[in-house]
């Protein structure tokens, strides 16, 4: 095919020919004329993609397609009459020199593969439609509406009936691109098409709003019903330490004020200074590690006096994105009372320990620098420390120099009391004093002689009073 390309250059830019396509560069004024019409050059990706794709995402394809489709057919009429009355003799000529133009503009290449005008039938390919270019690499596709709008225009002038234009696109990633519309007689036009897309997608935009409310309903009236079985008081609070909200359950109404007075108030304004302090201090807090705080106070009406713990979180708006706080508070009177009332128990069960304690190593001066321990019962562990510390504390206060232990009440001996009775008198020797053993019964020293634990240095005596009257008496000698 012959080519017919003319250059000219003037004093404020160019002009070129290229087969039908007429341009002019009007470099000093930054201007591009196609046929006359200002124009431009952009990519079509990324430009024209960055432009158009949020839009196409925005409103749906399908919308979108149709809009596109409707504003590129507005302009057919003089298309076609340029086609029929200045392009060429007849239609199918007009038509092909057409192409030939907006090819020249980037458009594509236009083919009319098959005209019927009896039929009202036409078959156009074009390849390399810039739509489809554009759409290159794209996740987001959506065809060819503005070249359908085009096809749809032109040919319903061109057969003299209302028609429709099927497209058929290549794949995504085709190495060549191209697009084929089979133009047919439709009621179908695009206008109409266009008001029941809007139609439905109002319909659509209706039922999920309400579909949404509902769920907004249901999802509040739950979290009412969830609050309603809750016995704490929830509230929360705005950035500026203002309720937002405020839930009391029944049973606590007497030691709060109703909801009606605390929305929309400060937190000096409805609660008592102390109060007010500690919560504000601990809102303070929050934002250096995100982590809840909790503070504890009481509260007093009518003359009682109850115990409540408040604890307190940041509330993020994911809306608008600001913070305030969530606070859950609840009486903790009976847990306070309860712990207060085991705290006394346990105090009284310490003295009486203490009272036992005492009674099992009753240390008895008898003498001057003579001590008696009777020693009942049995001696584990913790008794023998308890036993040597007190031992060793009462010689070191009052200088003795005697220790008697009585075993008159102890019935049983094994290994480990044997240890515990030597770990004592060696105790009472480093001090400088001396350990004498009394009323030991026969079992005992029987065990004690075939354990072999190193008592047979010590004296022993039958009975205390034997052991009194024999340090007694060396007492007196010395």
């Amino acid at each position: 095919m012959q080519r017919t390309i003319k250059g000219t250059t003037t004093e404020t830019g160019y002009t070129l020919q290229l087969d039908e396509g007429h341009f002019d560069w009007k470099l000093d004024e930054g201007l591009i004329l196609n046929h006359g019409v200002p124009s431009v050059l952009l990519w079509a990706n990324p430009s024209l993609l960055r432009m158009l794709q949020p839009l196409a995402e925005e409103i749906g394809v399908p919308l979108f397609r149709l809009m596109v489709a409707q504003c590129s057919s507005q302009g057919t009429d003089a298309d076609y009459d340029a086609m029929i009355n200045v392009l060429g003799e007849t239609f199918e000529e007009g038509f092909r020199a057409w192409g030939r133009s907006v090819a020249a503009a980037g458009w594509g290449r236009f083919e009319l593969h098959e005209l019927d005008k009896e039929a009202r039938r036409a078959v156009i390919v074009v390849q390399n439609p810039w739509e489809l270019e554009m759409q290159r690499g794209s996740p987001t596709r959506w065809g060819c509406p503005f070249l359908q709008g085009k096809v749809i225009g032109i040919f319903s002038r061109a057969l003299g009936a209302n028609c429709w234009a099927d497209e058929i696109a290549s794949e995504p990633d085709a190495p060549k691109m191209r697009v084929q519309f089979t133009v047919y007689p439709s009621e179908k036009t695009i206008e109409a098409e266009v008001s029941r897309l809007r139609r439905e997608s109002r319909e659509e935009a209706k039922r999920k709003l309400a579909q949404k409310t509902q769920e907004l309903r249901q999802s509040e009236a739950r979290q009412r019903a969830i609050l309603s079985s809750l016995s704490e008081v929830v509230f929360t609070l705005d950035d500026r330490a203002q309720f937002t909200s405020y839930h009391v359950p029944r049973e606590q109404a007497a030691f709060h004020d109703a909801p009606e007075h605390m929305l929309g108030r400060h937190v000096r304004e409805v609660m008592s200074e102390p109060i007010a302090e500690l919560l504000l201090a601990a809102i303070a807090e929050l934002g250096d590690d995100g982590a809840p705080r909790t503070v504890n106070y009481t509260r007093e009406q009518g003359g009682e006096v109850r115990f409540f713990s408040t604890k307190l979180s940041i509330l993020r708006d994911p809306i608008s994105g600001g913070h305030g706080v969530t606070a859950i508070e609840r009486d903790i009177t009976d847990r306070m009372r309860a712990e207060q009332a085991l705290t006394e128990r346990l105090e009284v069960i310490q003295r009486q320990q203490d009272t036992i304690q005492a009674m099992s190593t009753p240390i008895i001066q008898v003498w001057d620098g003579v001590l008696a321990l009777p020693l009942v019962g049995l001696i584990d562990s913790r008794r023998a420390a308890m036993i040597t510390e007190s031992l060793l504390d009462a010689i070191v206060n009052t200088q003795a120099r005697i220790a008697i232990l009585d075993m008159t009440g102890v019935d049983l001996v094994d290994t480990a009391i044997a240890e515990h009775f030597v770990r004592i008198v060696r105790a009472v020797q480093l001090l400088g004093a001396e350990c004498v053993l009394s009323g030991m019964q026969p079992a005992v020293a029987q065990t004690l002689t075939m354990l072999d634990v190193g008592l047979g240095a010590m004296r022993t005596f039958g009975t205390m009073r034997s052991a009194l009257m024999a340090v007694t008496r060396g007492k007196r000698r010395g």
